[in-house]
C-alpha cells in the first residue's frame, strides 16, 4: 500500500532516525566507559605508601604514594601550554610542608582548590588564625626535572644568608629524591579515555549534522509554506506521479520533484520556480569525482536547493532525472554550470534587486 502524499511530506520533514540512534549509542558508550574506568580505578588501585618516609630520600619513581599536606607555597613553576591557564594538562609545581619538611608536588586544578585554605594559612600573618586540618593527597612519584631543581634551589635561597644557601648537592636532603604527581594514577585508563574521546567527537559530528539538516529542512518547509504548495504537492504525490527512481526515494510529479534520499530525507521544489539548474561534482584533488548532486537556484534569487546526492560520478539514472527536470523547467531557465550562466544569474539577481 502506497503512502499518501501528506504522509510523505510529514515523514520527510522529520529528522532521520539514525541521528537519535547515534546519540543513544554515543551516550551509552560514554556511560559504559566511565563506569568501567571508575570500577577499574577502585579494584586495581594499589595500597599507597607514605611519601614522607625518610623525608622522601631514596624514594623510588613510579610508586603510588600519599602526602598529608600541612602547608603549601604559591606556584613555583608551570610546564605546558601556559597560555591557557585552565588547561588540565599543565604541570603546576608547588612545595608542600609536612612536619617541617619540604616536598615537591605537581597539582591539578581540583587539588589546588582543595588546598586553598592551607595555602592561605601558610602565608597568613594573623597570630590568631586557626590552623586548618591537614589534607591527604595521592599521586605517583616521579623524577624531578633538572630545570625544576634549579628553580627550587633559587626559591629556597631567596633571602637566605650566603652560608646557609644550598646547592645541587644538597637538593635531595631538602626536597627529597622524587616529586609527587597528583595528576597521575597507577591505574592506566587510557583505553577508556580514548573511547570516551571518540564517542564525544561522534556526538559533536552528529550534532553538527543534525543542525545542518534542521536548517535545510526548515528552508524547504518555509519555501513550501511561503508559496502555499503543501496541499498541491500532497495531491500530486497522490494523483500525478510520473516517475520514481532510486527505490522510490526520488519522485517526479507533474509539477514537483521530491527527493527523500538526500539532505536528511526531504527536498522538494516546483519546476516553474527554477531559474538555474546544474550538476555539482565533488572531486578528490580535482581529479576523481567522489560525489555528484543536482543544484537548483530558484527565481527568488536567494534560495538554492541541493538534491539527488549520489556517490561517485554521474550515472545514467542520475542524468535521466536531470534531463527530465530540464524538460519541465521554464524555457528561460539557465541549464548547466558554465561561466556564461554564472554571469547571467548574477545579472538576473542584480536586475531584480535580489
Amino acid at each position: 500500500m502506497e503512502i499518501e502524499g501528506e504522509q510523505i511530506i510529514k515523514k520527510g520533514k522529520r529528522m532521520p532516525k539514525w541521528i537519535f540512534v547515534g546519540y543513544v549509542i554515543c551516550i551509552a558508550v560514554i556511560i559504559f566507559a566511565s563506569v568501567s574506568m571508575e570500577k577499574r580505578q577502585r579494584s586495581e588501585l594499589p595500597e599507597a605508601i607514605d611519601f614522607t618516609t625518610d623525608g622522601a630520600l631514596g624514594m623510588e619513581e613510579g610508586k603510588y604514594a600519599y602526602l598529608e599536606v600541612q602547608g603549601l607555597t604559591d606556584e613555583i613553576a608551570t610546564y605546558g601550554s601556559t597560555d591557557d591557564t585552565s588547561d588540565s594538562a599543565i604541570d603546576r609545581y608547588y612545595v608542600a610542608y609536612n612536619n617541617g619538611y619540604w616536598y615537591v608536588v605537581d597539582l591539578n586544578l581540583e587539588t589546588i582548590d582543595e588546598l586553598k585554605d592551607i595555602k592561605e594559612y601558610t602565608y597568613s600573618t594573623d597570630e590568631n588564625a586557626q590552623t586548618p586540618n591537614s589534607i591527604k593527597i595521592y599521586g605517583m612519584t616521579e623524577k624531578i626535572p633538572d630545570e625544576l631543581k634549579t628553580m627550587l634551589i633559587d626559591y629556597y635561597n631567596q633571602g637566605v644568608e650566603e652560608e646557609n644557601k644550598i646547592t645541587t648537592d644538597d637538593f635531595e636532603r631538602y626536597f627529597g629524591s622524587t616529586l609527587l604527581n597528583v595528576r597521575k594514577s597507577p591505574v592506566d585508563t587510557t583505553a577508556e579515555e580514548v573511547i570516551i574521546f571518540f564517542a564525544m567527537i561522534g556526538m559533536i559530528i552528529i550534532f553538527i549534522y543534525n543542525i545542518s539538516i534542521y536548517i535545510i529542512k526548515q528552508k524547504i518547509k518555509n519555501y513550501l509554506k511561503k508559496n502555499d504548495y503543501k496541499n498541491e504537492l500532497a495531491k500530486q504525490l497522490d494523483d500525478n506521479v510520473e516517475e520514481k527512481h532510486y527505490r522510490d526515494m526520488v519522485i517526479l510529479t507533474k509539477d514537483f520533484l521530491v527527493d527523500l534520499k538526500s539532505n536528511g530525507g526531504f527536498s522538494a521544489f516546483k519546476y516553474s520556480d527554477v531559474k538555474w539548474i546544474h550538476i555539482h561534482s565533488v572531486k578528490y584533488y580535482g581529479i576523481i569525482t567522489t560525489a555528484s548532486s543536482i543544484i537548483v537556484h530558484l527565481n527568488d534569487g536567494k534560495t538554492n536547493i541541493q538534491c539527488i546526492k549520489i556517490k561517485g560520478g554521474t550515472t545514467d539514472e542520475f542524468l535521466d532525472i536531470f534531463n527530465k527536470i530540464c524538460e519541465k523547467v521554464p524555457t528561460d531557465c539557465l541549464k548547466g554550470y558554465t561561466q556564461e550562466n554564472i554571469k547571467a544569474f548574477k545579472e538576473y539577481k542584480k536586475e531584480n534587486g535580489k
